[in-house]
C-alpha cells in the first residue's frame, strides 16, 4: 500500500517498474512455454491458448527491462560502487539517495572521530605531543554528528562522474 507522503511521481515510478517487473516474469513464461512447445510434439489446447495470450499481452506492452535487467546483474560479490550507485540514482530522487549517503557517511564520520580521539588520549596518556591533543579532540568534535558535526558528505556523491571509488 502506498504511503501518503508519496508524490504522484513516485507512485507512477513504483507501478511502472511493478509493470516491467510483471511483464519481465511474464516474458520468461513465454519463454518457457514456448521451449516446452518446440519440445512436445502434442501441446494441447491449453499451451497453445496460453502462449497466444501471452504474446498478444506482451505486444500491447511497452516494456523497459533495464531496472529488472539491472537488478539481476548486480552480484552482492561483483558490483562496484559505481554500479550500486547508477542503480540507485536510477531509481531514487536525488534528496533521498543523497539520505542514504549521509547516513552511512555519517556513520563513517562519526567511527573516524571515535578513532582520533582515542589516537589523541593514547598520546596524551603515553606524553606523546601532549600539545596536539587539544586540537585533536576539537578536531574530532568538530567533524563528529554525535557532536553536531556536519552531514557527510554534504553534496551527492556521483560514483564514476565527479569522483568517488570507482
Amino acid at each position: 500500500m502506498p504511503s501518503s507522503s508519496q508524490t504522484p511521481e513516485r507512485e507512477a515510478e513504483r507501478l511502472r517498474i511493478e509493470r516491467d517487473e510483471l511483464a519481465a516474469a511474464a516474458q520468461r513464461v513465454a519463454v518457457q512455454l514456448q521451449h516446452f512447445m518446440d519440445d512436445t510434439t502434442d501441446p494441447g489446447t491449453e499451451a497453445l491458448a496460453a502462449q497466444y495470450e501471452l504474446s498478444r499481452i506482451l505486444s500491447l506492452l511497452s516494456i523497459d527491462t533495464s531496472a529488472v535487467d539491472e537488478a539481476q546483474y548486480l552480484s552482492r560479490f561483483s558490483a562496484t560502487p559505481s554500479e550500486i550507485h547508477r542503480f540507485l540514482a536510477n531509481r531514487l530522487p536525488e534528496d533521498v539517495h543523497l539520505n542514504y549517503q549521509q547516513a552511512i557517511g555519517g556513520r563513517a564520520v562519526e567511527e573516524a572521530a571515535k578513532e582520533l580521539r582515542m589516537e589523541a588520549n593514547a598520546a596524551a596518556a603515553e606524553g606523546i605531543r601532549n600539545d596536539l591533543t587539544p586540537g585533536w579532540l576539537r578536531a574530532a568534535n568538530f567533524i563528529d554528528p554525535m557532536q553536531s558535526g556536519g552531514l557527510f558528505p554534504s553534496e551527492l556523491i556521483r560514483f564514476g562522474e565527479t569522483g568517488g571509488a570507482r
